[in-house]
Order: C-alpha cells, then sequence, then structure tokens
C-alpha cells in the first residue's frame, strides 16, 4: 500500500554566532529511510562539516517527528470530514477495501485461530446437559465410572493376594535362616517381592491409566457428535439415535450387593446479615464422613445402577455461578501418598476426570508453583532479616542458609485448590493446611488455620463458590480428649468466626443467597448434634416465621 509523501522546507544552522551558517533542505514526510541515513546525505551533498553531526541528526529527528505526526493528523481530518459526508455505498466500500488491506497484511504471518474442540468442549457440554441428553450423559458417565471401579478392585485384589503369598513365603523361610537358608537368600527374596509388587502395581496402574484415556476420548468426540446433531434440533435421526444409544443403565445381577446409604443428621436455618442491606444466607449443619461428599454412591432403582441424584445437581451446575466447595484439612507436604489426601486421591481416581486434570497432575502443577511461594518468601525473609541485621548488628548467616534451604512446603493457614467434575457434590476443593494445635482447647481466632478460612471465604465470594461446606470442629474425626464442652466452645469460636467473615464478604457479591454448610465428624452423638443445632440459631438471626394473631 502506497504512502504519499509531502516535502517540508527544513532549516538547520551551525557555527559560532560571527560566522554562523544556514542550509535549507527539503525532508520529504514521511520520511522512508533512517534518520542517520538521510542526514548523511545531506551533509554529503551540501558539504556540512563532521563536527555538527550530532547536532544535525538531533534537529532532523524532532523535526521529521513533528512533521509527520501534523501530516497525519490533516490525513485524519481529511477522511472524517469525507466519512461525514459519504453516503451509504461509499462506507460498504471503505469498509471492504480496509477488511482486504487487513487480511493481506496481515495473514502472511498469522492465521486466524480456528475454534477447537477442547475451547468449546464446556460449552457444548453446558447446552447437552441441560438439554432432553441429560440422563444420557448421566448415564455414560455413570457406566464409565463403574468400568474404572471395576479395574481398581482388581487391582486391589490381585495386590492383596500377593502380599499374603508374599507373606507366606516370607514366614516360612525366616525361621531356615541358619539353617538351610543365608542372609542373602533372605535379602534376595525381599528383593524379588519388592521388584513383583512394583511390575504388578504399574501393570495395574497402566491399565487404568489407558481405560481413562480412551473413556475421556470416547466421552468428548460423542459429546461432540451429539451436540451437532442437536444444533441441527431435536427430530433430527442421528440425535435421537445417539441420546438412545446410551440410555439404559448397566444392571445389577445381585441386589444384596447394594445397601442403602445411611441417613445423615441434619438442620438447615435462614438467617440474614448486614447492617444496613439485609442479605439471606442459608446455614446447614451435617454430621457425615468429609469424603462421603465426594464419593459416589451406588444407588439402585428396579435392580439397575443408576446416578445418584446428588450427581445431577452437581454435574448441571458445573459451568455456572453456583459451584461447590469444600475444605480439607490436610498436613504441609503436598503430596497424596497417605491418611486423608491418599483417601481423597484414591476417591478422585476412582472415576474418569472429563472436564479437568486428574489428581495427580494438580497436585505436580500445584508442587511447582508451591516452590514458587516458597523462593518468594525466603527472598522477603532474607531482606527482612538483612535489614534487621543492619540495625541491630547481629549476624543472622546461618538463620538465612536455614531459609534459604528449606523444602518447598506449606504453612499452616495455607491452602491449595483443586477442581473436579467427577466428585459427587463437589466441584472445588480447598486443601486447608492444620497442625496439632487444633486439638488444643485454647485455640483463638487470630489462629492461622481461622485466618485460612478467612482467605477460602474470600476467594468463594469473589469465584462464585456459592457453598461452601466447612469443618466445624477443624478436624475430621473425634479421639478422646474432645469433649462435649470442648466441642462446643470450638464450635461458638468457628460460628462466631464465619459470622463476621460473611459480614465483611457481603460487600464482594450482589444479592445472591450464599450456602455455609458446616460438616461435624460422623459418628457423634445425638445430644451433642442437638447442642450445636440449639448454638447455631442463639449466634446467627434466625428468620423466624411472624406468626399472626
Amino acid at each position: 500500500m502506497s504512502v504519499t509523501t509531502v516535502e517540508k522546507e527544513f532549516e538547520f544552522k551551525y557555527g559560532s554566532s560571527s560566522k554562523e551558517r544556514k542550509v535549507q533542505l527539503k525532508v520529504p514526510i514521511p520520511l522512508a529511510i533512517s534518520i542517520p541515513e538521510w542526514g548523511s546525505r545531506l551533509m554529503s551533498h551540501n558539504k556540512i562539516p563532521f563536527y555538527v553531526e550530532e547536532d544535525l541528526f538531533k534537529a532532523l529527528k524532532d523535526f521529521t517527528q513533528q512533521e509527520t505526526a501534523n501530516y497525519y493528523d490533516e490525513l485524519e481530518s481529511q477522511a472524517f470530514n469525507k466519512l461525514r459526508n459519504a453516503d451509504s455505498n461509499e462506507i460498504d466500500e471503505l469498509i471492504n477495501k480496509w477488511t482486504k488491506a487487513f487480511e493481506g497484511e496481515h495473514l502472511k504471518y498469522a492465521k486466524l485461530e480456528q475454534p477447537c474442540e477442547s475451547n468449546s468442549f464446556p460449552e457444548m457440554y453446558h447446552k447437552l446437559i441441560h438439554s432432553p441428553a441429560l440422563e444420557t450423559m448421566l448415564n455414560l458417565e455413570h457406566s464409565y465410572a463403574l468400568a474404572v471401579g471395576e479395574l481398581v478392585q482388581a487391582r486391589s485384589q490381585a495386590l492383596n493376594e500377593m502380599q499374603q503369598r508374599q507373606s507366606m513365603e516370607m514366614e516360612r523361610a525366616v525361621p531356615k535362616v541358619g539353617i538351610s537358608l543365608t542372609d542373602r537368600d533372605i535379602n534376595d527374596m525381599a528383593t524379588r517381592h519388592f521388584t513383583e509388587t512394583e511390575n504388578i502395581t504399574e501393570y495395574w496402574d497402566r491399565k487404568i491409566s489407558n481405560l481413562k484415556e480412551t473413556q475421556k476420548r470416547e466421552f468428548h468426540e460423542w459429546v461432540l457428535k451429539v451436540h451437532e446433531d442437536y444444533q441441527s434440533g431435536f427430530g433430527s435421526p442421528g440425535y435421537l439415535q445417539r441420546v438412545r444409544a446410551l440410555s439404559e443403565a448397566a444392571p445389577v445381577e445381585d441386589d444384596s450387593d447394594w445397601t442403602p446409604q445411611p441417613q445423615r443428621m441434619e438442620e438447615s436455618f435462614t438467617i440474614h446479615l448486614g447492617s444496613q442491606l439485609k442479605l439471606m444466607h442459608n446455614l446447614r449443619l451435617l454430621s457425615a464422613d468429609v469424603l462421603d461428599l465426594c464419593r459416589h454412591k451406588l444407588n439402585k432403582v428396579g435392580g439397575i445402577v443408576v446416578p445418584q441424584p446428588q450427581r445431577l445437581q452437581t454435574a448441571i451446575s458445573l459451568y455456572s455461578n453456583n459451584l461447590n466447595g469444600l475444605v480439607l484439612l490436610v498436613d504441609n507436604r503436598i503430596n497424596s501418598y497417605t491418611g486423608i489426601k491418599k483417601e481423597f486421591a484414591d476417591v478422585c481416581k476412582m472415576s474418569t476426570e472429563f472436564h479437568f486434570e486428574d489428581i495427580d497432575k494438580a497436585i505436580e502443577l500445584i508442587k511447582e508453583e508451591s516452590r514458587k511461594v516458597a523462593d518468594w518468601r525466603a527472598a522477603n525473609s532474607s531482606q527482612a532479616d538483612s535489614s534487621s541485621q543492619s540495625s541491630s548488628g547481629k549476624s543472622n548467616s546461618s538463620d538465612h542458609s536455614q531459609t534459604r534451604s528449606s523444602p518447598a512446603t506449606l504453612k499452616t493457614g495455607d491452602f491449595y485448590i483443586t477442581r473436579h467434575s467427577n466428585l459427587s457434590e463437589v466441584h472445588i476443593v480447598f486443601h486447608l493446611v492444620v497442625d496439632d494445635t487444633l486439638r488444643s482447647a485454647d485455640v483463638n481466632s487470630r489462629h492461622p488455620t481461622i485466618l485460612g478460612l478467612r482467605n477460602i471465604l474470600r476467594v468463594a465470594h469473589e469465584h462464585d463458590i456459592c457453598t461452601v461446606t466447612i469443618p466445624l470442629l477443624l478436624v475430621h474425626e473425634m479421639s478422646e480428649e474432645m469433649t462435649i464442652q470442648w466441642c462446643l466452645k470450638r464450635a461458638e469460636l468457628i460460628f462466631k468466626c464465619v459470622k463476621g467473615f460473611m459480614i465483611e464478604m457481603a460487600s464482594l457479591v450482589g444479592d445472591e443467597t450464599r450456602t455455609v454448610q458446616f460438616l461435624v465428624p460422623k459418628g457423634i452423638s445425638e445430644e451433642l448434634f442437638m447442642n450445636l443445632s440449639n448454638l447455631l440459631p442463639a449466634i446467627f438471626r434466625v428468620s423466624n416465621p411472624v406468626v399472626l394473631k
């Protein structure tokens, strides 16, 4: 695209006041070549001495910048006036001209990004889950989960049988040491057992991983094809055929294998919080195992295993502004090897994750981020120590080296987040780091764990997590020192703190209703549950019906 140039008069003076020389030159605007090149041409053509080269280049640069700006301002004014007086045909012609110019210039270097399946999959899933294909999609996910569950159970059975065989073999061999066997024979046997365990574990893990990858690919392809048919209308043969193809759930041969789920102890309340504008919130007190909110429970209707009702609501609200969050209490090591972290990871691995990264990959990503946090904390700690050292004159070099070499572990009150689409009643899990000080009765509102809860509620309010489940006693299991008085004191602290946090966060959201679930460990007495239930409305303002006489 050619650009019309105009010539502007450039004047340059050099020399002393008594012998000042003046040169007037024609400079094309806009200037197509660099200032040094054009200035060198002017110096050679007009025999300008070299010692004024720097002054000439500077003056020429300022002149061309100013005149170029004026030139484009004038063109802009002319184009605007022309467009103001143009008719619709001329405007359309101008639009087409600039569209072709843009495509011809930019498509040389970059191609337009085509919408891919991965980018549009959430949108397609959200549309289908709110369509007549809902039941089919849930049954498909459920049948996939049953297939994975069968492999997981087979792996557990194979490992148990192998461990029993190895234990019996080792028990028979140990008494023979010094008679027919040596210590070396026992060590070789232990090495062989370890290798067998590794091999069979790797075999089953690879088999489960391949099944999950196949399921994920098939599920994405099915959603893509059904969505294409759905776009063409409900009555299309392809849409109806694909929906009906997987509309039946897997049958159960023996109903005696499944037992009904026990009922939870629950109490629900409606409250209003706020100083001037009162916002309505829902509070729920329930007694259950924390992993029961994550674990899929087998639900049978007429001898057929079907998804549980909670799974329906969780799937519908997956891509929405009404997400469910759960606070899980963990230690400061980011892994899934022991304790409740392993149990939670096992629950996650019982079915395929179709929408987000699986739990193992999520943990690895969090580890990488935690190292950055640890480095940042070490750097800030070193700076603080250095300033303290300069002011006090004391040496803390050993403390500095200790800070730099500290492992990438989290502190009490820190938390990390994992996303899930294959859990029963949860989309978001807040892994809150706690320590053994929570077993003491002297915990107050400034404890790091309480401050961590405040930060979790802030994140929930800012990111459309409208339901948050909090362990009321800050423990997942009861122990001997947790008496009724201990539990009531801890519950009162959490109730008051959460109430203050909710009032504080009210300014961050609109008028949508929020739900906070207070979870107490499974198996507590009915007396304690009733005491906690009576304590809640005494701290929060419960909405009671008006009785008219």
